[in-house]
C-alpha cells in the first residue's frame, strides 16, 4: 500500500462534503463542455500528485505540500463547520481569519492560474517541464501563503514575512464580511472558492463590463465583492460595499459561482428536484460562461495535468 495519497485536492474535501447527497455523492457539470456526471467528494477537484514536489537526484515529495495546506484547511473546516451550524448574520473575527487564509491558499493553488504561469514560462523558456513548473508553484504557495499563515501570530515576526495580499485585504477595514443563509438552499459548489464580481474604483480599459463578473479584469486590488459558498445553506459575503449583503440572493451568488469556475460546479444528487427555478436557469449560465470563457481561458482544459 502506498505511504501517501495519490489525489491531491484543489478545491478541499471538506467544502464539498457541504454540498453533496447521501454518502458523499454529488452531480458535477463540466463548464466548458455538455458533460453532467455522477461523482463523489474524492473524486472530484484533484489531481494525481497535484501538489508533489520534484527535486534532482531525490524522491518525489508527495507529503509535504499536502500535509502544510492540510492544516489551513483544517483550521477552515472548524470555522466552516461553526458557521454552518450557527444562525448568525455576522462573521467572527477568528472565522474571517480562518477564511481568508483558506481563501489566499485557493488563490494561488489554483489548476487555471498554474496553467497561465506555464504559458508564460514555456514562452521564455521552452524546456519547462510540468514537474519543474509544479515544484516552482509549490515553491511560490510555501513563501507566500504558508510560511506568512505559520508566522501570522508571532509577534517577533517581521511585518513583511507575516503578509499576503489576499489575506491582508480580505481582512482590512474595509470589507464588509456577512453570513448569507437562504431558507431553502440551493447554493452551488464551483472548483474556484474565490469568485469576484464586480469592480471597485477605476474599470480597467479595454474590457467589456460583463467580464467583471467573470472574475477577469479584477483581482485583490480592485473587487467589488468575493462571494464564497460554504454549503448548500450557506455562503460568506465579503464586499467594499456593505449593502451587497442585503442584495444578493441565491441565484446572483450561483451565477457568480459558474462565471468564476474554470472546470465545474457541482451539487447534490437531489438539487435540481428541490429548486426547480435555479435548475432551469444552470444551463443558461453555462451556455454564457461556455461564449465568453474561450476569450480568457488561454487553451485551458478541464482535466488537464495544469
Amino acid at each position: 500500500m502506498p505511504q501517501h495519497a495519490k489525489k491531491h485536492h484543489f478545491v478541499p474535501q471538506f467544502l464539498l462534503h457541504h454540498f453533496a447527497g447521501p454518502k458523499g455523492k454529488l452531480f458535477a457539470h463540466q463548464v466548458m463542455s455538455e458533460r453532467r456526471f455522477s461523482t463523489s467528494v474524492r473524486a472530484l477537484g484533484h489531481r494525481n500528485f497535484g501538489h508533489s514536489i520534484y527535486r534532482p537526484g531525490q524522491e518525489p515529495d508527495h507529503i509535504s505540500m499536502e500535509a502544510a495546506m492540510g492544516n489551513i484547511e483544517g483550521e477552515a473546516a472548524t470555522a466552516v463547520r461553526e458557521l454552518v451550524q450557527g444562525r448568525e448574520r455576522a462573521v467572527p473575527a477568528h472565522a474571517r481569519s480562518a477564511l481568508a487564509w483558506l481563501l489566499a491558499l485557493q488563490w494561488q493553488r489554483s489548476r487555471f492560474l498554474i496553467h497561465v504561469v506555464g504559458k508564460a514560462s514555456r514562452v521564455e523558456d521552452s524546456w519547462v517541464s510540468d514537474e519543474q513548473l509544479q515544484t516552482s508553484m509549490m515553491g511560490i504557495i510555501s513563501m507566500h501563503v504558508i510560511d506568512p499563515w505559520l508566522l501570522r501570530n508571532d509577534e517577533n515576526a517581521c511585518y513583511k514575512d507575516q503578509f499576503n495580499p489576499m489575506a491582508s485585504t480580505l481582512l482590512s477595514s474595509s470589507m464588509h464580511w456577512s453570513c448569507y443563509r437562504p431558507r431553502g438552499g440551493g447554493l452551488l459548489v464551483g472548483d474556484n472558492s474565490v469568485c469576484f464580481s464586480g469592480v471597485a474604483g477605476t474599470p480597467p480599459e479595454g474590457i467589456p463590463p460583463a467580464f467583471f463578473d467573470h472574475g477577469v479584469g479584477i483581482g485583490v486590488g480592485n473587487f467589488r465583492r468575493l462571494t464564497f459558498p460554504l454549503s448548500s445553506r450557506l455562503a460568506v459575503i465579503i464586499s467594499r460595499d456593505p449593502r451587497d449583503a442585503s442584495r444578493l440572493r441565491v441565484a446572483d451568488i450561483n451565477r457568480y459561482t459558474v462565471f468564476n469556475s474554470r472546470e465545474f460546479v457541482a451539487h447534490a444528487p437531489d438539487w435540481a428536484k428541490a429548486h426547480p427555478e435555479l435548475a432551469r436557469e444552470l444551463p443558461q449560465l453555462l451556455e454564457r460562461q461556455r461564449m465568453l470563457a474561450p476569450a480568457f481561458l488561454q487553451g485551458y482544459a478541464p482535466g488537464s495535468r495544469n
